[in-house]
């Protein structure tokens, strides 16, 4: 295994858990019933702008400067031989991936909260 894709694997491995850490956070101030789903009528946390989305954002911003730093060693004609490229590479293709998911997850989180809890509003 070449360099560059070690070290982004180590550098996606702790910021990826990092990031899922302050998430998972979250968990606490989620009302479940007791079939441990979600009851969006007492959990209010899925309403608001909290860490979750400040972490979309940072995950999304970071992968937009990995796509910039591929950029540039491609720019100055570097290969995938190169550790660089292949770091940027990487790192690029992982946070897009987990930023696009968690934006995804986040607006389904939203669209369930508000059909169960407006439920009389869209009959």
């Amino acid at each position: 295994m070449e360099l560059g894709w070690l070290i982004s694997l180590i550098v996606a491995i702790v910021v990826g858990n990092l990031f899922a850490i302050i998430i998972a956070t979250l968990n606490k101030k989620v009302v479940k019933d007791n079939k441990r789903k979600i009851n969006f009528k007492k959990s209010d946390i899925y309403f608001y702008w909290n860490r979750w989305d400040y972490v979309t954002i940072l995950c999304a911003v970071y992968a937009f400067i990995c796509i910039i730093g591929l950029g540039a060693c491609l720019f100055m004609e570097k290969t995938i031989d190169d550790n660089w490229v292949q770091f940027f590479l990487h790192q690029a293709f992982m946070f897009s991936i987990l930023s696009s998911i968690w934006f995804i997850s986040r607006l389904a989180y939203v669209f369930k909260g508000i059909k169960e809890r407006w439920s009389d509003e869209f009959q």
